[in-house]
């Protein structure tokens, strides 16, 4: 009989030890671990096993479309929130240069994926960039679309934070070193973004990237190639713009980085508004940066200099094998075999899990 106590006793504490344990680590470390083995099924899961295996644990999101001012700019707004409860931490989503905006499929289904995952989205449509336009008073409509997120009841006393994705990336870091709210976000995540807007003009003209000093071959995609050239007119003062020409006329990176920086005041103030280089000193919230290797669209040195850039804040960069500049690639990449899967979908687990711990 005492035996059977002693037994009884004993289970009742490895009970009570377990349910201690598994709350001590569920917030930090339980379900940031299990919210991003849903990002990751919902991304991956169909084109490597055939099935969404997200889709068949978790309820399907709800959507709602609305229209909405930010800065006093008309435009439409997307939200995803998770198919249960009622308060969730959120995700502002600064989208690329999509001429297709909100209705572009990957974008989509991005939102859902981080509704699957407990986390409330919002996608403003951003008329600067889906015209692929650079537009300095964007940091405000992107600060008044944070300033929104916060505001929410569904995010009282939760996290709010912001993913930014190419172009529209390096207009959220921007924004984050200018403006009041998004500089106060709980986190950034950046998918392929450029740095500095002189080096990302020179490396589209030339047709090179600057690697650890050297100059290495990048070859653009051909949208770069075809609507970055009018975009970095269209942004210089109209007396400038002939100068702006002969930058994009340039015969080799150096001679169109040299011209970038010889430019009059008027262009080279118009360029520094929307480099995330001029006011990454005073960006406060950690930022996690995911950049394609093999990125056509903004070459990978961009994030490499961001990394190596003095700066007081947290930076952690993420360099997948698994991402073709902002898609996923688990379709291509099964020809690198078992084990490199593996170790890519490792790596981008290992890197989530840091940033959904930092979302809450």
């Amino acid at each position: 009989m005492e035996g059977r106590l002693t037994k009884l006793s004993r289970r009742r504490w490895i009970l009570i030890v377990t349910l201690v344990l598994v709350g001590l680590l569920w917030r930090p470390v339980l379900r940031p671990v299990g919210q991003s083995a849903i990002v990751l099924t919902d991304i991956y899961s169909e084109q490597l096993v055939g099935t969404n295996v997200a889709r068949l644990v978790t309820p399907e999101p709800r959507v709602l479309e609305t229209d909405d001012r930010f800065a006093d700019v008309p435009m439409r707004v997307t939200y995803w929130s998770p198919g249960w409860g009622d308060q969730h931490p959120a995700i502002l989503v600064v989208p690329g240069a999509a001429p297709r905006g909100n209705d572009e499929p990957l974008l989509r289904s991005f939102g859902v994926t981080l509704a699957r995952a407990g986390y409330l989205v919002m996608i403003p449509e951003f008329p600067f960039l889906k015209a692929g336009r650079f537009e300095a008073s964007a940091t405000k409509q992107i600060d008044a679309a944070f300033a929104r997120a916060r505001e929410m009841p569904a995010t009282k006393d939760r996290n709010v934070g912001a993913f930014g994705v190419s172009a529209g990336g390096a207009m959220l870091l921007v924004a984050a070193g200018r403006e009041p709210s998004v500089g106060r976000a709980a986190f950034i995540v950046i998918l392929g973004a450029y740095f500095d807007i002189d080096t990302y003009i020179a490396s589209v003209v030339g047709r090179e990237q600057l690697s650890d000093g050297r100059l290495e071959p990048w070859g653009p995609s051909a949208e770069v190639l075809e609507r970055l050239p009018p975009a970095a007119i269209d942004l210089a003062p109209p007396g400038d713009r002939d100068a702006v020409r002969r930058v994009l006329a340039s015969t080799s990176y150096q001679e169109a980085f040299d011209r970038l920086r010889a430019l009059g005041p008027g262009a080279r103030s118009a360029y520094d508004s929307v480099s995330p280089k001029v006011v990454w000193h005073d960006i406060r919230p950690p930022i996690y940066w995911i950049h394609d290797p093999l990125d056509t669209f903004e070459p990978l040195a961009e994030a490499e200099a961001a990394r190596a850039a003095a700066r007081d804040g947290h930076m952690v960069l993420a360099v997948p094998h698994l991402i073709t500049h902002a898609a996923p690639a688990g379709e291509a990449a099964k020809s690198g075999g078992p084990l490199f899967l593996t170790l890519e979908l490792w790596r981008l687990l290992t890197f989530t899990v840091e940033v959904l711990q930092q979302a809450g």
